[in-house]
């Protein structure tokens, strides 16, 4: 007997069919394993940097640092001692080079760009040993007065752990692409305590135009918010910068914030050219080892920072007394060329740390300098400080790392305070559009198409670009029938002939007809008919055929294959009734497209910057093969 199901039983079923439950959760498993590792990577760097930092300036040296966020003490302490200084980071870079160059060298300088890097052209593969040694190499670049951010050591934890989870799970390298670009959003997301601006940088980094990673924001999202909520239950809740700032509510404003935006793109054109023009010009120059390096620039940084000290660090707090107006005009004059150089010094020369916290300050204090000349210029419309600074936060970063919307969201969750986002977004514009040629992060690609990751996606673009005439043989010989020939001779024919189709051309060389093999075996079967049958009765007149002309890209003539279930198409002069040109085997426009998808792999890898030397050298253990990662079209790779 059979069991009767009841109906709300059978509709409850019909409506799981309507969603995709294993989607769902493969990725919020995966991308939330990610979120935890890289929320206690962002914890543990944090740790790491205070501990760092207290044991050598604090104790050592004697310098405090002012705090920031919110109920933090604003005070500091001049250093006791700043001739420890002296000892201090150069010890703290020779450390850091050995560390760096004997174990992974993809762990030098910002990082950022090593992931950006691995994620187009070494397949998403981050080495394993790159988590902790980036790890170590921050806290003490930074804990020491490296001028430095943790926004690259992060993004590489994140990152790494990625890239091995995806290869625990054997997962196919466009999951892992994903998978890694989730990570990259939860060390973000984590570590400054935005969520969504970290899903936002993730996948808006990765290029240098106005492209996105789209397909990866909602598992970016997943590991942002597991991350944040992680970091935060170590480390505590709150806003990294607190703010008392006046909503935007005079449009008036907006013309010296243009005038802002304009200035802040000329400091970032200035702070790209010196932070790779003092690394590719001085430090790789140097007659020493590359493990030395830093220790170099440290030296440098050191002396600096006897006078200077403000620039060692993030500069977090510094960032926090320029937001309250704390800091005089003369004062600021000096710490922004300083601080650039400082970054430059420390990141350049091999050091291991971010370029974002760096890239803040410089922003807010020019943003600083600039509301303390419009004030005494234009009172009327001169912005408050506090606000002023904020927008030159995001405003500075969007323009040099080219993520104007990610950097706009991520200072604005940084600070609690959206009231400024419309000023923030003209700036941020601004900058965008006036940096176009200044770019902090050397990996990145203009757009999808020039990443050897997806120039596989686009066979339609490919195609179009090749023509008939491009890949049709010269030296071909093309095997012809006469309309009268009988079917004994075309029988004949075909079992001597490796050609698959045989055009039927008339005495003035023009195609009548042409016929496959398989439209002389469907005849085979009816010897009866064999004695009245000639060529011209066989296959589809001319007028009938598919054909191709010789200046017809290939994308028509695959849909052409595609449409009448073809593999060889006649490549006539013109429309029908015209001069046969040649024969269009399918298999040449495959090898065509696979040569053509080759040759710009090739070409965007060799036009690809690289980090370093030591980036290459890895590069080129995970990029054979990477051709085969490409989505497969319709011609079947």
């Amino acid at each position: 007997m059979a069991v009767r199901v009841p109906p709300w039983i059978r509709r409850a079923a019909r409506l799981t069919d309507r969603f995709d439950f294993y989607h769902f959760g493969r990725w919020l498993v995966l991308a939330s394993a990610v979120g935890v590792v890289a929320g206690l990577g962002a914890a543990l760097l944090t740790w790491g940097v205070d501990g760092v930092s207290t044991l050598l300036h604090v104790r050592l040296v004697g310098f405090t640092a002012p705090a920031h966020g919110a109920g933090a003490p604003d005070t500091w302490a001049p250093a006791q001692r700043p001739w420890v200084l002296l000892l201090v980071l150069p010890i703290a870079g020779l450390v850091v080079g050995w560390l760096v160059q004997t174990f992974a060298p993809e762990a030098e300088g910002h990082g950022t760009d090593a992931v950006i890097e691995a994620y187009h052209r070494q397949r998403a593969v981050v080495r394993t040993q790159v988590v902790p040694v980036k790890l170590l190499a921050s806290m003490l670049t930074i804990g020491s007065g490296g001028s430095a951010g943790r926004e690259g050591p992060v993004a590489q934890i994140g990152a790494g752990f990625a890239s091995y989870l995806a290869g625990l799970m054997k997962l196919p390298i466009h999951d892992r692409r994903v998978l890694v670009v989730a990570g990259v959003a939860a060390g973000i997301g984590g570590m400054f305590r935005a969520p969504l601006g970290g899903a936002l940088f993730a996948i808006e980094v990765l290029y240098s135009e106005n492209e996105y990673e789209s397909e990866a924001l909602v598992p970016a999202l997943i590991a942002s918010i597991v991350s944040y909520v992680v970091n935060c239950s170590f480390t505590g809740w709150g806003v990294l910068f607190r703010t008392d700032l006046t909503p935007f509510i005079r449009p008036a404003e907006l013309l010296t914030y243009l005038v802002l935006g304009i200035g802040l793109a000329l400091i970032g054109v200035v702070y790209v050219r010196v932070f790779y023009g003092m690394r590719d010009a001085f430090f790789r120059r140097l007659p020493i080892p590359r493990w030395a390096t830093p220790a170099v620039g440290a030296t440098m940084l050191a002396v600096m920072a006897m006078f200077l000290p403000q620039v060692m660090g993030g500069g977090y707090g510094w960032i926090q007394l320029t937001l309250d107006d704390r800091l005089s005009l003369t004062l600021l004059l000096l710490l922004l060329p300083a601080k650039l150089l400082a970054t430059t010094f420390t990141i350049s020369s091999g050091g291991s740390g971010g370029v974002f916290a760096p890239s803040l300050m410089i922003g807010g204090l020019a943003g600083a300098i600039f509301a303390k000349v419009a004030e005494r210029v234009a009172p009327s419309i001169a912005p408050p400080t506090g606000a002023c600074v904020l927008v030159g936060m995001g405003a500075f970063f969007a323009g040099v790392a080219k993520v104007p919307i990610a950097a706009l969201i991520m200072v604005a969750e940084m600070s609690g305070s959206y009231s400024l986002l419309v000023p923030m977004m003209l700036v941020s514009s601004v900058t965008f559009l006036l940096t176009r040629r200044a770019n902090l992060y050397e990996a990145q690609v203009p757009g999808r198409i020039d990443s050897p990751a997806h120039v596989g996606e686009f066979q339609v673009d490919v195609l179009e670009q090749l023509a008939v005439c491009d890949v049709l043989d010269p030296t071909a010989e093309i095997v012809t029938v006469s309309p009268g020939m009988t079917f004994n001779a075309v029988l004949d024919l075909v079992a001597t002939s490796a050609q698959a189709a045989f055009p039927v051309v008339g005495d003035d060389g023009h195609m009548i007809s042409m016929f496959t093999v398989d439209d002389v075996r469907r005849v085979v079967t009816s010897p009866e008919v064999w004695s009245v049958l000639v060529a011209s009765d066989l296959g589809v007149s001319a007028e009938s055929a598919a054909w191709v002309a010789p200046d017809d890209d290939l994308h028509s003539a695959v849909r052409r294959f595609s449409a009448f279930g073809l593999n060889v198409l006649p490549v006539l002069s013109g429309p029908p009734p015209a001069p046969l040109v040649g024969l269009l085997e399918q298999r040449r426009v495959m090898a065509a497209y696979d040569g053509e998808i080759r040759r710009l792999q090739t070409e965007a890898e060799e036009r690809g910057p690289r980090v370093s030397s030591a980036i290459s050298r890895a590069a080129a253990n995970g990029r054979a093969g990477d051709s085969a990662d490409a989505p497969r079209g319709p011609l079947g790779r």
